[in-house]
């Protein structure tokens, strides 16, 4: 995050200390927000993966029963 408020840097050294510390809260609540959401979206990606290996495990297991019943 440092990296990315140093893109700020010729503004944030003409802030008054009360404007400073807003605008330092703003970008902490909207970094917050945007790892928040990045979890959330791993976390679905995951949940969706696992939901699909289930389903090929069955889907397995009913290809074998097709072929016994051939016989």
């Amino acid at each position: 995050m440092n990296a990315w408020l140093g893109g700020y840097q010729s503004i944030l050294k003409r802030m008054t200390p009360g404007n400073f510390n807003w605008f330092l809260h703003a970008m902490l609540y909207y970094h917050t927000k945007y790892v928040l959401r990045k979890q959330q979206i791993k976390k679905q990606q995951k949940e969706s993966d696992g939901e699909e290996e289930e389903n090929l495990g069955l889907d397995e297991e009913v290809e074998e029963n097709d072929t016994h019943d051939d016989d």
